[in-house]
């Protein structure tokens, strides 16, 4: 019943473009509506939101930290053991959500509840129906230079974190455990998928989607600059998405 609902979902998103163009400008006006109309009497207002994360990210260190070195040899696992690449790849992304949905419910971030269920059930569809892949031989330039971007921007995510900030942030800054950097490095791997016309448009949407939400919310609302690569990266899943898309049809962009 529910890979039947994904499925309809995947057809609808390949014969129109116009559904994701529309899903972006709403998240775009939501965090604007946001923006304008947040009052202070909000239980999470951008700085309660920003002091809760800051208050995660300290207090989940120990799994920060394990989370990075898990990073590590996961990469390296999938680039010398090609023929497990997208097991270790995709393990490794459901592993990062449901670490993000755990500590959302330890610490109460709310946004976090429904967002990252729905993702794991999303890459799990995707495995299954054969959606993922990891050929770095057959992967684009830019889309290496982007993934690579991504990856090390989760890995390194210079925010959350106390000073120095540069040395923490590789340490422990918080992938695994609050949005904004685990939804990045779902980017980067996202990006590294090389199936091209049978990516999982639901997924990336949704990926997408989140990003821009997350990133946007933290980037003009608590000030966390270091966001703007996150929209950066949700733009060009975007616009790799949108190009598939007109691809697929035969108008190539």
């Amino acid at each position: 019943m529910l890979l039947n609902i994904f499925y309809i979902g995947e057809k609808t998103l390949k014969k129109s473009t116009r559904l994701i163009t529309g899903a972006i400008l709403f998240l775009v006006l939501f965090i604007f509506f946001v923006i304008v109309f947040q009052s202070n009497s909000l239980s999470l207002n951008p700085e309660s939101l920003h002091e809760k994360l800051v208050g995660t990210t300290r207090d989940m260190k120990w799994l920060s930290l394990m989370n990075h070195i898990l990073f590590i040899i996961t990469l390296l696992a999938g680039f010398f053991w090609k023929k497990s690449r997208e097991v270790v790849f995709t393990l490794f992304m459901i592993y990062l959500c449901i670490g993000a949905f755990a500590s959302a419910f330890k610490y109460h971030i709310v946004s976090n509840y429904l967002y990252f269920p729905i993702v794991v059930c999303l890459i799990l569809y995707a495995v299954i129906n054969k959606k993922i892949k990891f050929d770095f031989s057959k992967l684009a330039l830019a889309d290496k230079i982007m993934g690579t971007i991504s990856l090390i921007g989760s890995f390194w995510y210079l925010a959350l974190v106390e000073s120095p900030i540069f040395l923490n942030a590789l340490l422990y800054s918080p992938v695994g455990v609050v949005n904004c950097p685990t939804v990045l490095a779902l980017c980067g791997f996202l990006i590294l998928n090389t199936e091209k016309k049978n990516r999982s448009h639901s997924l990336e949407l949704v990926i997408i989607c989140g990003a821009i939400f997350f990133g946007g919310l933290g980037l003009l609302t608590m000030n966390v600059y270091f966001d703007i690569v996150l929209v950066a990266m949700a733009l060009y899943l975007a616009w790799r998405m949108w190009n598939d898309n007109y691809r697929e049809s035969g108008d190539s962009i």
